[in-house]
């Protein structure tokens, strides 16, 4: 991340490496080979002494930063801006400051986790993978930087969640939101294979057209927009197919129970179509 010249004052050395600071508007965290060293509170570093600067939103966010640091060795601690590094390099958009709170937070308990032997599960790893496939695609790199470096295993599921992470660290959407996503495509994925008595195949290009789809609807219903009414279509496909419908139906009501907002019911054509598609490639 590059930085312009600016001078921070030092609230904290962390360590020889880590040092928090306000400039003028907001806290940093600033990280260079030896910055910290014999730092106190109150003395100056000027910006283009450190390698690496991160912003950090708030006391808050400062005080839980320095809570996990106290809680983290240096090797996790290096590791997890080695990641951060690494998800900087893999993609071309910029990265949210945030990410630097949240990775460090998510990674130091997934890694206390593997240590107690507890089981990490994630339900909704395959539609975090269709969702978010180039966010994936860099969290299974993250996963397996950290698999090497510490000759372990983190399970599939920290690839998800870490792609969650990543995806809001360049879009700025909260990490909730996208984990209700993909919830609202997995309760549906089950609905339907429910009402057809089928499998979905989640390799399909169907799957893939059906996740898109209900990304898009949930983007438009939280945007408070619709698509265009078609009532002698909404008519034919009722009385065509009325078991994919009344499964549109349930689909279109779980949505507007999840998002507590109103889904207009032109959606439940497309969805039709969608589930239609399933019962043909069941057959």
């Amino acid at each position: 991340m590059k930085v312009g010249y600016m001078v921070v004052t030092v609230e904290k050395a962390l360590n020889n490496n880590v040092v928090i600071g306000t400039d003028e508007f907001e806290e940093v965290v600033l990280i260079g080979r030896g910055i910290g060293f014999n730092k106190k509170a109150g003395d100056t570093l000027e910006i283009d002494q450190a390698e690496k600067v991160y912003k950090l939103e708030g006391q808050q966010d400062t005080s839980r930063y320095q809570t996990l640091l106290t809680m983290a060795d240096e090797t996790l601690f290096q590791s997890t801006l080695e990641a951060i590094e690494l998800i900087d390099d893999m993609t071309s958009e910029k990265i949210n400051n945030r990410i630097l709170l949240s990775l460090t937070d998510h990674l130091l308990f997934a890694m206390k986790r593997m240590e107690e032997g507890m089981e990490i599960s994630n339900p909704f790893v395959n539609e975090t993978k269709a969702l978010y496939p180039k966010e994936y695609k860099i969290a299974e790199a993250v996963v397996d930087m950290f698999n090497r470096k510490y000759g372990i295993h983190l399970p599939e599921a920290e690839v998800g969640f870490i792609a969650l992470h990543v995806h809001s660290s360049i879009y700025n959407r909260s990490v909730r939101d996208m984990n209700m996503l993909s919830e609202v495509v997995h309760q549906a994925i089950t609905m339907i294979e429910y009402g057809l008595d089928t499998k979905v195949d989640q390799s399909s290009i169907q799957y893939d057209r059906f996740v898109r789809h209900i990304s898009f609807c949930v983007q438009r219903v939280m945007n408070g927009e619709s698509v265009p009414t078609q009532e002698h279509f909404d008519s034919l496909l009722k009385a065509q197919y009325p078991v994919c419908y009344n499964i549109a139906v349930k689909i279109v009501k779980m949505i507007q129970n999840k998002l507590q907002r109103k889904v207009y019911e032109s959606e439940v054509v497309y969805l039709t179509m969608h589930i239609q598609h399933f019962e043909h490639y069941s057959k």
